[in-house]
């Protein structure tokens, strides 16, 4: 669907099949991820990632690291603290559905939540942050990874789902 000024198709075209080309500098990137409405800072953004739905929602800070074939979907809003790096492959969703019956399981239309990652956290490789999350200020969470709940702050988190293994140095 075309937002007021029927740019969705180009909005989309800039996310989705320029910026991820790997011959596209990082800070081209960038520039064209913040032209398809995304609000991003001093980020390394490597290619392959995919971009789904309004990107208005999606916001960087500064001196994080996005690494290849990450899927961000900030139409609830995705919101990445500065200094965080984010493994290839990780998953963040801000939409689901509702479980319907048998004719038909995912429910339209669906729901959005928010997610919001804290300064400086480290999500390893194909983590998947489910809708809904908050993950604090300065977490790990390890590589493979299932989040559906909430992480505090300073936490090495792990597993599927995961849950805190320890404390981490503030």
């Amino acid at each position: 669907m075309a937002d007021k000024g029927g740019h969705m198709g180009l909005r989309a075209w800039l996310a989705n099949d320029l910026a991820p080309l790997a011959l596209i500098h990082p800070r081209l990137r960038r520039l064209l991820l913040n032209c398809a409405g995304a609000h991003i800072g001093k980020a390394g953004i490597m290619h392959g990632g995919t971009y789904g739905g309004s990107l208005s929602g999606l916001r960087i800070g500064d001196g994080t690291y996005i690494n290849t074939g990450v899927s961000l979907h900030p139409t609830g809003g995705i919101s990445i603290g500065a200094n965080v790096a984010l493994g290839p492959g990780v998953s963040i969703f801000t939409g689901t559905h509702d479980i319907g019956p048998a004719t038909r399981r995912a429910v339209s239309p669906p729901h959005f939540q928010p997610v919001a990652i804290g300064d400086g956290c480290w999500l390893g490789a194909n983590v998947v942050v489910h809708p809904g999350i908050t993950i604090g200020p300065g977490c790990v969470i390890a590589s493979g990874s299932i989040v559906t709940a909430d992480c505090a702050p300073n936490g090495l988190y792990a597993g599927a789902p995961a849950v805190r293994k320890r404390e981490l140095d503030p």
